[in-house]
């Protein structure tokens, strides 16, 4: 047994990581964190809009708590540590920095909302 489960799982695939349909998935995986990425930011920056018509203390307590609640995290998950090693070199697009700025705008009402 390999001391990582990603390449137990690349094993059971005959063409590894280079095969067509595991790079059709990561690619599909990097869609759906884009997907995931906007729909926190919009989560995020309809709260934040939310909470300018509440009264204050309600209002502070919806801010205060604005990042809660958001889609998991895969981090462990050995198809998601696979996908983040062959198309990042393990680094985690969640939790890259440009993603983090974008969060910080939302979380002040920065972010372009449609409401």
């Amino acid at each position: 047994m390999n001391d990582h489960p990603y390449l137990d799982l690349l094993d059971e695939v005959a063409c590894a990581d280079s095969c067509e349909a595991v790079t059709a998935l990561c690619e599909l995986i990097d869609q759906l964190i884009e997907d995931i990425q906007l729909l926190e930011l919009e989560c995020i920056s309809t709260r934040y809009a939310l909470s300018r018509h509440l009264d204050d203390n309600a209002g502070g307590s919806l801010r205060m708590d604005i990042l809660s609640n958001l889609a998991r995290r895969y981090d462990g998950d050995p198809a998601y540590d696979m996908y983040k090693t062959i198309m990042y070199s393990g680094g985690d697009p969640m939790e890259f920095r440009d993603y983090h700025v974008k969060v910080q705008k939302a979380c002040e009402g920065n972010w372009p909302y449609w409401h």
